[in-house]
């Protein structure tokens, strides 16, 4: 109902709606809000002439500032309320003012004999009176918002473009003592640019010159005497005339005050307007001195919030290189333990790398001499043969290089007397030695098709040459092979010695590090242990893939000494919800139900000393526990099951 009459009259009703809106906003928490409000009551009513309720909407303000704990802004409002009672002629009104704020009252004159007089001055007397106080409305709105600020640059930032708004200057600096030398902390100017915590000198000094940024010897005089210092025209006036900075930027106004907390010099605020002479008028002064007393708590309160987070980041930091050097030890452990068992392999290893080669060097010399004797007597054939003969003895050789039949040796013997007796019965002489060679060439299904060509008194040297083209062939495949094989081995190697120093997750397969362990440890599984590989379809997961080898390492080397060698080996790898789960199943004797309590804790080891660490499980469980996820274990005599159960989505 108020905002309609508001909306309708707003010359009697405005005031009255803005008051309650400002109550309302206040009792909701919404402080800036009711602030605004407040001001714009006081204003409304002041404008309207309703001088009783400019007085009411100012007492309720300094009720406001005063829940807020900010008494001077309240004493400006009380005695604005006090002023306008008493223009109105409230002499009880008064005395209840006089008797509930007397503290906040005390410097008013008119206290002191208001009592004895007679009321009777207009309203009008007192206007401008009441203008000059509404100037502080913006000190007081810039007071709330630095005394809310705690992060230093930001309080800075905030408190350079407050004072250039209020106080006419053009540019400005704010000096803070740090380790007893005065350093600019800020620096701002009206075109927008403001600067915070470079923490520059008053002066800076660069080969053959000197730069000014400002007057040092004002900011030491108001640092001395903890006085402001207000300059109309700076090169004519005072007694900084002759200062080099001065003379040389021509400075016109100035204005430098200290910022005191409790006596104790908090900071400096130096501005300047270099546009117009007298630009800090003794008002702007009054507000500046106003706000000061805020800005130098809310700075000590920054400044010392900005050290204990310093102090915190400096604590941090040294808890996370404690952190790093222990991560770091404890990856050099496991990368021990992988040492340790890797020498424990490296004969194995040898063998199976020596096994590979020595079929390398076989196949190489068996290659030189096919080659040689292929060529050789190729050159000498092609001219005793017709150009229909030749053609046919290309085609043998060309099946004879394509050549890929893998038979057994029964296989073999078979088709050696299948094919010698198809060679008998087209009359064709040393048929058994041709079937011998036509066999091991891979040519035994193309016999029928090139009877007319073994049939020539050269049948027995076009055998021979597609003979040894087929070694040629059956040697560079036993080449390849071998080269793959050593390669694996190396590669498992590699895989296993290699350490990660980055300390970053891979995306990988975890099959791929379990069959890394297999590889290695081929030499002695092949001697007895079988190995029975049960692993689902499952997706990658992100791991430090390198110490997950070594967990897998240490069980299925467990697993091997469990059965002296001779035994069974179930690896099983399947995906159950969001896990990967792996089982690594036994047929050893199993864990003693006396010690099975034991086998995670470090240095426990049944083996004799110096033959163990006795750390090797103490390690799998902070590998897994590291991944965050979860090992155990079943034994019972002739089954141990070791369950590792890793998150796919770390």
């Amino acid at each position: 109902q108020m905002k309609i009459w508001a909306d309708n009259c707003p010359e009697n009703f405005l005031h009255k709606y803005l008051l309650v809106a400002a109550e309302m906003a206040q009792f909701s928490g919404e402080e800036l809000k009711a602030m605004e409000l407040y001001d714009q009551a006081i204003a409304s009513a002041q404008e309207n002439q309703f001088i009783q309720n400019e007085a009411l909407a100012n007492e309720l303000a300094a009720k406001f500032w005063l829940r807020k704990g900010k008494e001077e802004f309240a004493q400006l409002y009380i005695e604005k309320a006090y002023y306008c009672y008493q223009l109105w002629g409230a002499k009880h009104k008064l005395e209840d003012l006089e008797e509930k704020y007397s503290q906040l009252l005390s410097q008013l004159s008119t206290v002191r004999t208001i009592k004895n007089q007679p009321i009777t001055t207009t309203y009008q007397a007192n206007k401008n009176y009441s203008v000059n106080l509404l100037d502080f409305a913006a000190v007081m709105k810039a007071s709330q918002a630095i005394s809310e600020e705690i992060v230093l640059d930001k309080l800075l930032e905030k408190l350079m473009t407050i004072l250039l708004e209020n106080t006419g200057a053009r540019s400005g600096f704010l000096i803070l003592e740090t380790n007893n030398k005065l350093l600019i902390e800020a620096e701002a100017s009206v075109d927008g640019t403001i600067a915070t915590l470079q923490s520059r000198p008053l002066q800076l000094v660069k080969p053959n010159e000197q730069i000014l940024l400002l007057s040092s010897a004002i900011i030491n005089y108001v640092m001395r005497t903890k006085e402001s210092l207000v300059l109309d025209d700076a090169m004519h006036q005072g007694n900084f005339t002759n200062q080099p900075y001065i003379q040389k930027y021509q400075v016109k106004s100035v204005l430098c005050a200290p910022l005191l907390n409790q006596g104790k010099l908090s900071g400096i605020v130096y501005l300047e307007n270099n546009l117009t002479k007298g630009a800090f008028t003794p008002e702007r002064l009054e507000l500046l001195k106003l706000l000061s007393g805020e800005a130098a708590i809310a700075i000590d309160n920054a400044r010392l919030y900005h050290n204990l987070e310093q102090k915190v980041a400096e604590r941090t930091q040294e808890l996370s290189d404690t952190l790093n050097e222990l991560k770091t030890t404890q990856n050099e452990l496991i990368q021990s333990e992988k040492m340790a068992a890797l020498g424990q392999l490296v004969a194995g290893i040898a063998h199976e790398i020596n096994t590979p080669l020595g079929a390398i060097r076989a196949a190489i010399g068996n290659t030189d001499k096919a080659l040689q004797a292929s060529l050789s007597q190729l050159p000498q054939l092609l001219p005793l043969l017709n150009p229909q003969q030749q053609t046919h003895c290309f085609n043998f050789l060309q099946l004879a290089a394509n050549n890929q039949t893998s038979l057994s040796t029964r296989e073999k013997r078979q088709i050696k007397r299948t094919v010698t007796k198809q060679l008998e019965s087209h009359n064709i002489t040393n048929a058994k030695q041709l079937a011998h060679l036509i066999v091991e060439a891979g040519l035994h299904h193309n016999v029928a098709s090139q009877i007319s060509l073994l049939q020539t008194p050269h049948g027995n040297q076009i055998v021979q040459i597609a003979y040894d083209i087929a070694r040629l062939y059956s040697n560079s495949q036993n080449i390849n092979n071998a080269v793959e094989r050593a390669s694996k081995i190396v590669f498992a190697l590699k895989s296993y010695a290699r350490y990660d120093h980055s300390g970053e997750k891979h995306s990988v397969h975890i099959t791929d590090g379990i069959e890394t362990v297999l590889e290695l440890y081929h030499n002695y599984l092949k001697k007895g242990v079988e190995v029975v590989r049960n692993y689902q379809d499952i997706p990658k997961i992100l791991c430090y893939a390198d110490e997950l080898v070594q967990v897998w390492t240490n069980l299925i080397h467990n697993a091997i000494q469990a059965m002296d060698g001779k035994g069974k080996i179930e690896i099983e790898v399947s995906q159950k919800n969001q896990n990967i789960v792996v089982e690594i199943t036994d047929s050893g004797t199993g864990i003693p139900p006396e010690i099975q309590d034991k086998i995670f804790q470090p240095f426990f080891t049944t083996k004799p000393a110096g033959e163990g660490s006795g750390l090797g499980l103490e390690i799998v469980k902070k590998i897994v526990d590291k991944h965050q996820g979860k090992i155990n274990f079943i034994s019972v005599p002739g089954k141990t099951t070791f369950t590792v159960t890793i998150p796919i989505e770390l």
